[in-house]
Protein backbone atom coordinates (compact mmCIF):
# COMPACT_ATOMS: atom_id res chain seq x y z
CA UNK A 1 0.00 0.00 0.00
CA UNK A 2 1.40 3.66 -1.27
CA UNK A 3 0.53 6.28 1.29
CA UNK A 4 0.60 9.66 -0.76
CA UNK A 5 0.50 12.52 1.59
CA UNK A 6 -1.07 15.92 0.12
CA UNK A 7 1.56 18.32 1.81
CA UNK A 8 -1.71 21.24 2.51
CA UNK A 9 -4.43 19.94 0.91
CA UNK A 10 -6.44 18.24 2.94
CA UNK A 11 -6.56 15.00 2.07
CA UNK A 12 -4.63 11.58 1.38
CA UNK A 13 -4.62 8.95 -0.56
CA UNK A 14 -3.29 5.04 -0.19
CA UNK A 15 -2.79 3.32 -3.23
CA UNK A 16 -3.10 -0.54 -2.99
CA UNK A 17 -1.55 -2.93 -5.60
CA UNK A 18 -4.32 -4.97 -7.38
CA UNK A 19 -4.49 -8.54 -6.86
CA UNK A 20 -2.51 -10.57 -9.15
CA UNK A 21 -5.74 -12.14 -11.02
CA UNK A 22 -7.16 -8.82 -11.46
CA UNK A 23 -4.17 -6.89 -12.50
CA UNK A 24 -4.74 -7.04 -16.11
CA UNK A 25 -8.25 -5.38 -15.49
CA UNK A 26 -7.38 -2.65 -12.89
CA UNK A 27 -4.84 0.02 -12.46
CA UNK A 28 -5.21 0.13 -8.99
CA UNK A 29 -7.76 0.42 -5.44
CA UNK A 30 -7.64 3.11 -3.58
CA UNK A 31 -8.85 5.00 -0.64
CA UNK A 32 -9.46 8.72 -0.49
CA UNK A 33 -9.51 10.50 2.64
CA UNK A 34 -10.93 14.02 2.92
CA UNK A 35 -11.06 16.32 6.15
CA UNK A 36 -13.92 18.66 7.45
CA UNK A 37 -15.72 21.59 5.08
CA UNK A 38 -15.79 21.33 1.44
CA UNK A 39 -12.98 20.13 -1.55
CA UNK A 40 -13.35 21.54 -4.95
CA UNK A 41 -10.97 19.94 -7.57
CA UNK A 42 -10.93 18.87 -11.30
CA UNK A 43 -11.19 15.26 -12.07
CA UNK A 44 -8.60 14.35 -15.41
CA UNK A 45 -9.68 12.35 -18.61
CA UNK A 46 -9.55 9.23 -16.14
CA UNK A 47 -10.94 5.19 -16.91
CA UNK A 48 -13.60 4.23 -15.47
CA UNK A 49 -13.95 3.80 -11.58
CA UNK A 50 -16.04 1.49 -9.30
CA UNK A 51 -16.86 3.33 -6.22
CA UNK A 52 -17.90 3.19 -2.50
CA UNK A 53 -18.54 6.28 -0.97
CA UNK A 54 -18.60 5.45 3.03
CA UNK A 55 -18.24 8.64 4.09
CA UNK A 56 -19.07 12.00 3.05
CA UNK A 57 -20.79 13.12 -0.08
CA UNK A 58 -19.64 14.71 -3.65
CA UNK A 59 -21.26 15.42 -6.93
CA UNK A 60 -19.60 16.28 -10.17
CA UNK A 61 -20.49 18.53 -13.07
CA UNK A 62 -21.16 16.89 -16.57
CA UNK A 63 -21.98 19.76 -19.01
CA UNK A 64 -25.21 20.94 -17.93
CA UNK A 65 -25.22 18.19 -15.52
CA UNK A 66 -24.99 17.65 -11.92
CA UNK A 67 -24.85 14.35 -10.65
CA UNK A 68 -24.60 13.20 -6.67
CA UNK A 69 -23.03 10.53 -5.32
CA UNK A 70 -24.23 7.63 -3.30
CA UNK A 71 -23.14 4.54 -1.02
CA UNK A 72 -22.25 2.92 -4.45
CA UNK A 73 -22.05 3.75 -7.96
CA UNK A 74 -19.26 3.82 -10.83
CA UNK A 75 -17.86 6.70 -12.90
CA UNK A 76 -17.55 5.76 -16.42
CA UNK A 77 -14.64 6.84 -18.35
CA UNK A 78 -13.77 10.74 -18.79
CA UNK A 79 -13.11 11.85 -22.48
CA UNK A 80 -12.28 15.44 -20.81
CA UNK A 81 -12.04 16.60 -17.05
CA UNK A 82 -14.78 17.62 -15.24
CA UNK A 83 -14.93 19.42 -11.93
CA UNK A 84 -16.00 18.16 -8.67
CA UNK A 85 -16.40 18.54 -5.05
CA UNK A 86 -16.14 16.66 -1.74
CA UNK A 87 -18.11 17.72 1.56
CA UNK A 88 -16.34 16.20 4.27
CA UNK A 89 -14.94 14.15 6.61
CA UNK A 90 -14.98 11.91 3.40
CA UNK A 91 -13.92 8.38 3.04
CA UNK A 92 -13.86 7.00 -0.65
CA UNK A 93 -13.35 3.45 -1.66
CA UNK A 94 -12.07 2.50 -5.22
CA UNK A 95 -11.69 0.14 -8.13
CA UNK A 96 -10.10 1.58 -11.12
CA UNK A 97 -10.73 -0.28 -14.39
CA UNK A 98 -8.44 0.21 -16.99
CA UNK A 99 -10.02 -0.16 -20.56
CA UNK A 100 -10.01 -4.24 -20.76
CA UNK A 101 -11.27 -4.19 -17.38
CA UNK A 102 -14.23 -1.70 -18.17
CA UNK A 103 -15.06 -3.55 -21.47
CA UNK A 104 -14.67 -7.38 -19.61
CA UNK A 105 -17.02 -6.23 -16.13
CA UNK A 106 -19.87 -4.01 -18.06
CA UNK A 107 -20.22 -4.66 -21.75
CA UNK A 108 -20.46 -1.21 -22.58
CA UNK A 109 -19.77 1.02 -25.12
CA UNK A 110 -17.27 3.71 -24.13
CA UNK A 111 -19.05 5.70 -27.17
CA UNK A 112 -22.31 5.61 -25.51
CA UNK A 113 -22.12 5.62 -21.99
CA UNK A 114 -18.82 8.04 -20.77
CA UNK A 115 -18.33 10.82 -18.52
CA UNK A 116 -21.39 9.99 -16.05
CA UNK A 117 -22.24 8.41 -12.76
CA UNK A 118 -23.79 5.26 -13.37
CA UNK A 119 -25.98 3.07 -10.88
CA UNK A 120 -24.65 -0.19 -9.99
CA UNK A 121 -27.00 -2.52 -12.05
CA UNK A 122 -25.73 -0.29 -15.15
CA UNK A 123 -22.60 -1.93 -15.28
CA UNK A 124 -23.62 -5.21 -13.04
CA UNK A 125 -26.24 -7.98 -13.07
CA UNK A 126 -28.34 -7.64 -10.37
CA UNK A 127 -26.95 -9.69 -7.33
CA UNK A 128 -23.39 -8.12 -7.73
CA UNK A 129 -24.79 -4.88 -7.70
CA UNK A 130 -26.91 -5.70 -4.66
CA UNK A 131 -23.76 -6.77 -2.92
CA UNK A 132 -22.27 -2.95 -4.28
CA UNK A 133 -24.50 -1.17 -2.39
CA UNK A 134 -24.47 -3.07 0.51
CA UNK A 135 -20.89 -2.09 1.21
CA UNK A 136 -20.89 1.43 2.15
CA UNK A 137 -23.56 0.25 5.21
CA UNK A 138 -21.50 -2.36 6.21
CA UNK A 139 -18.61 -0.54 6.40
CA UNK A 140 -20.39 2.14 8.57
CA UNK A 141 -21.81 -0.74 10.86
CA UNK A 142 -18.37 -1.94 11.38
CA UNK A 143 -19.23 -5.04 9.82
CA UNK A 144 -16.41 -4.84 7.57
CA UNK A 145 -13.31 -2.83 8.01
CA UNK A 146 -11.22 -1.14 5.28
CA UNK A 147 -9.13 -3.91 3.62
CA UNK A 148 -12.15 -6.11 3.82
CA UNK A 149 -14.32 -3.33 2.06
CA UNK A 150 -11.55 -3.68 -1.02
CA UNK A 151 -11.50 -7.49 -1.31
CA UNK A 152 -14.96 -7.36 -1.57
CA UNK A 153 -14.99 -4.79 -4.36
CA UNK A 154 -12.39 -7.12 -5.88
CA UNK A 155 -14.82 -10.02 -5.48
CA UNK A 156 -17.38 -8.34 -7.28
CA UNK A 157 -15.62 -7.69 -10.35
CA UNK A 158 -13.67 -10.84 -10.31
CA UNK A 159 -17.39 -12.40 -10.43
CA UNK A 160 -18.55 -9.83 -12.87
CA UNK A 161 -16.10 -10.24 -15.45
CA UNK A 162 -16.75 -11.64 -18.83
CA UNK A 163 -14.44 -12.92 -21.35
CA UNK A 164 -14.01 -10.63 -24.60
CA UNK A 165 -13.22 -11.73 -27.91
CA UNK A 166 -9.24 -11.96 -28.75
CA UNK A 167 -9.30 -9.35 -31.34
CA UNK A 168 -11.14 -7.49 -28.87
CA UNK A 169 -8.28 -7.66 -26.78
CA UNK A 170 -6.37 -6.75 -29.44
CA UNK A 171 -7.46 -3.86 -30.38
CA UNK A 172 -7.17 -2.74 -26.85
CA UNK A 173 -4.07 -3.93 -26.16
CA UNK A 174 -2.17 -2.52 -29.81
CA UNK A 175 -4.41 0.95 -29.61
CA UNK A 176 -2.43 1.43 -25.66
CA UNK A 177 0.38 0.22 -26.86
CA UNK A 178 0.55 2.55 -30.31
CA UNK A 179 -0.57 5.60 -27.82
CA UNK A 180 2.60 4.61 -25.55
CA UNK A 181 4.89 4.46 -27.84
CA UNK A 182 5.17 8.41 -28.88
CA UNK A 183 3.62 11.88 -28.34
CA UNK A 184 2.69 12.00 -31.91
CA UNK A 185 2.25 8.64 -33.13
CA UNK A 186 1.15 8.22 -36.62
CA UNK A 187 -2.62 6.98 -37.58
CA UNK A 188 -1.53 4.44 -40.27
CA UNK A 189 0.29 2.76 -37.88
CA UNK A 190 -2.52 2.09 -35.49
CA UNK A 191 -4.54 0.85 -38.58
CA UNK A 192 -1.99 -1.27 -40.01
CA UNK A 193 -1.28 -3.11 -36.86
CA UNK A 194 -5.43 -4.01 -36.56
CA UNK A 195 -7.00 -6.53 -38.15
CA UNK A 196 -9.39 -4.76 -39.33
CA UNK A 197 -10.82 -2.14 -42.19
CA UNK A 198 -9.87 1.56 -41.04
CA UNK A 199 -13.26 2.25 -40.55
CA UNK A 200 -14.36 -1.06 -38.53
CA UNK A 201 -10.82 0.17 -36.51
CA UNK A 202 -12.52 3.54 -35.85
CA UNK A 203 -15.71 2.42 -34.32
CA UNK A 204 -14.01 -0.29 -32.31
CA UNK A 205 -11.40 2.20 -30.45
CA UNK A 206 -14.50 4.67 -29.99
CA UNK A 207 -16.34 1.64 -28.66
CA UNK A 208 -13.63 0.84 -26.00
CA UNK A 209 -11.92 4.10 -25.66
CA UNK A 210 -15.08 6.79 -26.24
CA UNK A 211 -13.50 8.77 -28.96
CA UNK A 212 -11.65 8.67 -32.17
CA UNK A 213 -8.37 7.52 -32.28
CA UNK A 214 -7.45 11.38 -33.83
CA UNK A 215 -8.71 12.89 -30.63
CA UNK A 216 -7.27 10.06 -28.53
CA UNK A 217 -4.21 11.12 -29.44
CA UNK A 218 -4.79 14.91 -27.83
CA UNK A 219 -6.02 13.18 -24.84
CA UNK A 220 -3.53 11.39 -23.81
CA UNK A 221 -0.79 13.66 -25.07
CA UNK A 222 -2.36 15.78 -22.49
CA UNK A 223 -2.66 13.04 -19.71
CA UNK A 224 0.91 11.83 -20.45
CA UNK A 225 2.66 15.48 -20.58
CA UNK A 226 0.66 16.56 -17.41
CA UNK A 227 1.91 13.19 -15.91
CA UNK A 228 5.57 13.56 -16.78
CA UNK A 229 5.57 17.62 -15.44
CA UNK A 230 4.14 16.37 -12.21
CA UNK A 231 7.02 14.76 -11.67
CA UNK A 232 10.23 15.90 -9.39
CA UNK A 233 13.38 16.16 -11.28
CA UNK A 234 11.68 15.71 -14.54
CA UNK A 235 15.02 15.86 -16.87
CA UNK A 236 15.53 18.49 -19.25
CA UNK A 237 15.62 16.37 -22.17
CA UNK A 238 11.96 14.77 -21.22
CA UNK A 239 10.55 18.36 -21.10
CA UNK A 240 12.05 19.58 -24.30
CA UNK A 241 10.36 16.53 -26.17
CA UNK A 242 6.81 17.32 -24.05
CA UNK A 243 7.01 21.29 -25.05
CA UNK A 244 7.93 20.38 -28.83
CA UNK A 245 4.58 17.67 -28.83
CA UNK A 246 2.55 20.82 -29.06
CA UNK A 247 2.46 24.04 -31.44
CA UNK A 248 3.07 26.40 -28.48
CA UNK A 249 3.02 26.90 -24.81
CA UNK A 250 -0.45 28.54 -25.63
CA UNK A 251 -1.32 24.72 -26.82
CA UNK A 252 0.36 23.06 -24.37
CA UNK A 253 -1.66 25.00 -21.76
CA UNK A 254 -4.67 24.46 -23.53
CA UNK A 255 -4.71 20.75 -24.00
CA UNK A 256 -4.00 19.92 -20.30
CA UNK A 257 -6.49 22.31 -18.60
CA UNK A 258 -8.83 20.83 -20.95
CA UNK A 259 -7.85 16.90 -20.24
CA UNK A 260 -6.38 17.07 -16.96
CA UNK A 261 -8.39 20.61 -15.19
CA UNK A 262 -4.40 21.83 -14.49
CA UNK A 263 -1.84 24.10 -15.89
CA UNK A 264 1.58 23.03 -15.92
CA UNK A 265 2.95 25.46 -13.28
CA UNK A 266 0.06 23.59 -11.41
CA UNK A 267 1.23 20.46 -11.64
CA UNK A 268 4.31 20.92 -9.69
CA UNK A 269 5.09 18.50 -7.32
CA UNK A 270 4.85 20.43 -4.42
CA UNK A 271 1.16 22.09 -5.28
CA UNK A 272 -0.54 19.53 -3.16
CA UNK A 273 -3.27 18.59 -5.17
CA UNK A 274 -6.00 15.68 -5.82
CA UNK A 275 -5.25 15.50 -9.20
CA UNK A 276 -1.41 15.14 -8.99
CA UNK A 277 -2.24 11.86 -6.99
CA UNK A 278 -3.86 10.54 -9.26
CA UNK A 279 -2.05 11.67 -12.05
CA UNK A 280 1.01 10.35 -10.01
CA UNK A 281 2.45 6.64 -11.43
CA UNK A 282 0.41 4.98 -9.20
CA UNK A 283 -2.52 6.44 -9.88
CA UNK A 284 -2.31 6.76 -13.89
CA UNK A 285 -1.39 3.56 -15.46
CA UNK A 286 -3.22 2.66 -18.77
CA UNK A 287 -1.13 3.68 -20.97
CA UNK A 288 2.74 4.08 -20.22
CA UNK A 289 4.20 7.04 -20.44
CA UNK A 290 7.84 5.68 -20.90
CA UNK A 291 9.05 5.61 -25.04
CA UNK A 292 12.74 3.93 -25.26
CA UNK A 293 14.10 7.29 -24.95
CA UNK A 294 12.17 8.32 -21.73
CA UNK A 295 12.85 4.61 -19.63
CA UNK A 296 16.64 5.42 -19.97
CA UNK A 297 16.60 8.74 -18.72
CA UNK A 298 14.02 7.72 -15.86
CA UNK A 299 15.27 4.42 -15.69
CA UNK A 300 13.15 2.50 -16.47
CA UNK A 301 12.62 -0.40 -19.03
CA UNK A 302 10.96 0.82 -22.38
CA UNK A 303 7.09 0.40 -22.57
CA UNK A 304 7.38 -0.49 -18.97
CA UNK A 305 3.96 0.64 -17.33
CA UNK A 306 3.82 2.42 -14.62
Amino acid sequence: MAVVPSGEASHSFEFVAAPPDLAPYLNSLYIWRTSDGQLDDVLPAYSGQMVVFGRGVGRMQFDDVVSDTSDAFFVAPLCQARNFSVSGPGVVFGVSLNFRGWAALSGLSVHDYHDAFLQPETVLQDPLAERHTTLAPRWRAGEIDDGELLDAMCDIVRQGLSSLPDQHLTVIDRTLEWLSSSFKPELDVLYDQLPYSKRQAQRLVAQFFGQSPVRLVRRYRAVRAATLLSMPQLPDEIEAEIREAFYDQAHLIKEIRFFTGRTPKRLQPNSGSTINDMLGPDGYSSVSLFGAGEAEQLGREPLDEL
